[in-house]
């Protein structure tokens, strides 16, 4: 009984003893991870307190002195014109763009046609009277001149192809003027203005006769320049055989005024 007691006593005091030394190495433990953060902080701010130390340098100031040398000369700066050699550059030709689809008008004015008929006049014999000439040439041939009548006095207008359907002279003198004016600006060569360097309003009055024949003769054209008078006869040359004009259901002949305007801008 009393070994047992004794054995027992041993081994509680052996707990208590390694519990204790187990308690020590935990301390010891601690103790040297405190001691090293301690340390570290420390070097932290003996680091930083060096960074923020100042320390004081020594300034040197150097004068200058603005003192005249009599070795040196002022001299007057010259001003130099550098002249550009200019090149003569020749200047282009400059093209005025030819005008496009020019404002053709034809005018049915009775009193403009009548005025410029009053200028073209023609010398017609009356068919009742034929002139004395003395000549005993048998091989000179005296014909008759046929009176001209104009489309306004006529009794039946000529008819334009393509104006068949119309019944009555007023109907007839209309169709007649659209188909013309169709064919002017369609035939109407304005290059032959513009080469010439015409330009604004211009004005060309054409004379002609429908023969009785339904053929168109030009009698007289008048305009500001010789280039446009042709122009505008080579385009009445264009004007196709017509049904001619009547009085008391004969074929007659008959004049009609053509005036031609258009603008070139």
């Amino acid at each position: 009984m009393n070994n047992s007691k004794k054995s027992h006593d041993l081994v509680r005091q052996n707990e208590i003893n390694v519990q204790k030394s187990q308690k020590h190495d935990v301390n010891l433990q601690k103790n040297s991870t405190l001691y090293f953060q301690v340390g570290l902080i420390l070097c932290l701010l003996a680091s930083y307190g060096a960074l923020e130390m100042s320390f004081e340098g020594s300034k040197e100031l150097v004068y200058v002195t603005h003192e005249k040398d009599d070795s040196i000369y002022e001299v007057d700066p010259k001003i130099y014109k550098i002249v550009k050699e200019v090149k003569h550059v020749p200047k282009e030709e400059i093209v005025k763009p030819k005008p496009k689809n020019p404002d053709f008008k034809i005018v049915d004015d009775l009193e403009e046609i009548k005025k410029v008929e009053a200028k073209l006049v023609d010398v017609v014999v009356p068919p009742n009277k034929k002139p004395v000439l003395s000549t005993d040439d048998p091989s000179l041939v005296i014909e008759d001149i046929e009176p001209i009548i104009n489309i306004m006095a006529v009794q039946q207008v000529p008819i334009f192809p393509g104006c068949e359907k119309e019944t009555n002279n007023e109907g007839r003198r209309k169709c007649l003027s659209e188909k013309l004016s169709k064919l002017v600006q369609r035939k109407f060569d304005t290059d032959v203005a513009t080469d010439l360097g015409i330009t604004g309003k211009q004005k060309i009055y054409v004379s002609f006769k429908i023969n009785k024949l339904g053929e168109v003769e030009i009698i007289e054209t008048k305009a500001k320049h010789t280039a446009l008078e042709k122009e505008a006869n080579r385009v009445v040359g264009k004007i196709p055989t017509m049904q001619p004009g009547k009085n008391n259901n004969k074929p007659v002949v008959v004049s009609y005024m053509l005036p031609i305007n258009f603008n070139i801008q």
